[in-house]
């Protein structure tokens, strides 16, 4: 009998073949924005193009991506078999991908808003040291989806699930799911709307808008300036301002304080009624407006933690929370993984880390690093100012505003160091390791000493002579780095971490 046979293979839902369409339009999009708005090639395009043209290029692209969602969609199969899900996709070539339960460490739920009326749900599910989603099956039933979740969560028994042609679950499976949805969990943390708005405020995406600001303000001001300068009304502003560079720091500032909305507004929607749940072995976080995510974690798939506040939200106490898994890209519950953000948080907060994994509980107190850190880095940022200072005051042809940028360089240099010492700290408990960090922004990594795969010990000229060292663990998730311990506590630390790995009962995967 044929692998064809045996295997009950399964398709997506029609509705499935709009998120295609829709992801391969938001990719588009996504890697030709710039280069359409950038330095002013926007306006330079239409202007070449004319609408017309533009009109029918536009329905051209549509065209393309629907025909190869058409393609994808009619070609796309999966099943579910002992211990693994197969999966057959391709345009041209057709692939077989098989992704055994044991490896999966991030399974995700999510459900955009047209997707809530027919009870359809894209499922995806990660593996470590993945690029991107190993398997993604947009568009299927939810109870087909949560029997997948369970299953791969180690929730239900070893057996296969009989399913239907239709993706239903047979009556034995669906008693065991409807035991298993009885246990809703314990709900751990659930952030409010104003610390969403908050974490939105503070977050990174801040940047990013105000660079996708900064092009396409610049791109319409260099169209249209001409025009600007004949509107009555920016004249009598200039006018009551007395002079442009007022109405350039007042336009500044509505900028950002615009940005800062739109920015908490994002992550509102984003992580809309944010919550997380302890199912013992798992943790599931819940969010979305839009498009309602559920990410569920095994806690013994999880290999580090960061507790972390960016420059922004030292400025309104807002901390969030990274869980972190093998591989190190950088992600978001959104769509995004290897690690699951928990947000808004107070630093009264900081319990959650101890109740998400037991003993990761941050401590009261911090050890510094050796104050040889400042003498180090001063003197190499007193070596650089001294530069452009030497070259003004010897040097005719050099201009005397060189020696005043040495030395703005020089008290910024001196600040910075002075800041990046005052953050650095670490403590162990023998088990654990904490270690913070930060410039502007502060963060605590949270480790395991059993989970060090790798440990190196740096020392550099100036380190050898006093007798100092760079302790550097390398974890599954990415490397943790103290500068600048006593030689001899960053080789007992190493050891300890060593022996923590040699002798651990429980390997992470």
């Amino acid at each position: 009998m044929s692998q064809e046979e045996t295997h009950d293979w399964q398709q997506l839902a029609p509705l499935a073949l709009l998120f295609l369409v829709l992801a391969g339009i938001q990719k588009f999009i996504r890697e030709n924005l710039f280069l359409i708005l950038g330095a002013g090639a926007g306006a330079a395009f239409l202007d070449w193009m004319g609408l017309r043209e533009l009109l029918l290029g536009g329905i051209g692209v549509l065209l393309i991506i629907l025909i190869v969602a058409l393609i994808y969609h009619r070609r796309f199969r999966f099943c579910m078999v002992d211990d693994a899900i197969l999966v057959r996709s391709g345009l041209i070539h057709r692939k077989e991908l098989r992704v055994r339960f044991a490896r999966v460490q991030n399974v995700q739920l999510g459900q955009p808003f047209y997707f809530r009326p027919f009870d359809l749900v894209r499922f995806s599910l990660e593996t470590p040291g993945a690029a991107q989603k190993e398997v993604e099956l947009p568009g299927i039933r939810r109870e087909l989806a949560e029997t997948l979740r369970d299953r791969i969560s180690g929730l239900r028994d070893a057996r296969p699930a009989s399913l239907d042609g239709e993706g239903e679950p047979a009556p034995a499976q669906a008693q065991a799911q409807a035991d298993g949805a009885n246990s809703a969990g314990a709900l751990m943390y659930r952030a409010s709307p104003g610390a969403l708005f908050r974490y939105g405020m503070a977050s990174n995406q801040l940047w990013v808008l105000l660079g996708f600001m900064g092009y396409l303000l610049s791109n319409l001001f260099q169209r249209f300036s001409e025009t600007l300068e004949d509107l009555t009304l920016v004249e009598s502003l200039i006018g009551t301002l007395g002079s442009g560079w007022m109405l350039g720091i007042l336009g500044v500032g509505l900028l950002m304080v615009f940005l800062l909305g739109l920015s908490g507004l994002i992550a509102v929607v984003r992580f809309h009624d944010f919550t997380l749940i302890d199912r013992q072995e798992r943790i599931v976080a819940r969010a979305g407006l839009l498009e309602t995510k559920e990410q569920t974690l095994r806690r013994e798939k999880i290999t580090g933690l960061t507790f972390r506040q960016t420059p922004l939200g030292r400025l309104w106490g807002s901390w969030f929370i990274k869980l972190r898994q093998t591989g190190n890209a950088e992600q978001e519950l959104a769509g995004q993984k290897h690690q699951l953000i928990v947000p808004g948080l107070r630093w009264s907060e900081r319990d959650l880390a101890g109740r998400i994994l037991d003993g990761w509980s941050l401590p009261e107190g911090f050890d510094r690093i050796h104050r040889r850190f400042l003498a180090f880095y001063w003197s190499r940022g007193l070596l650089i100012a001294l530069i452009p200072i030497a070259s003004a005051r010897w040097l005719s042809f050099v201009p005397e505003f060189v020696a005043w940028a040495g030395g703005g360089l020089l008290m910024v240099a001196t600040g910075a160091v002075a800041l990046r010492y005052r953050n650095w700290g670490l403590a162990s408990d023998g088990r654990m390791l904490w270690v913070r960090s930060g410039l502007l922004g502060r963060s605590v990594d949270i480790v395991e000493l059993a989970g060090v795969q790798q440990v190196r010990l740096v020392q550099n000229w100036y380190q050898r002579r006093h007798q100092l060292a760079d302790l550097e663990l390398v974890m599954p998730q990415g490397s943790v780095v103290v500068p600048f311990l006593p030689a001899e506590k960053a080789r007992g630390m190493a050891n300890l971490a060593v022996f923590a790995a040699e002798t651990a009962s429980i390997h992470r995967v």
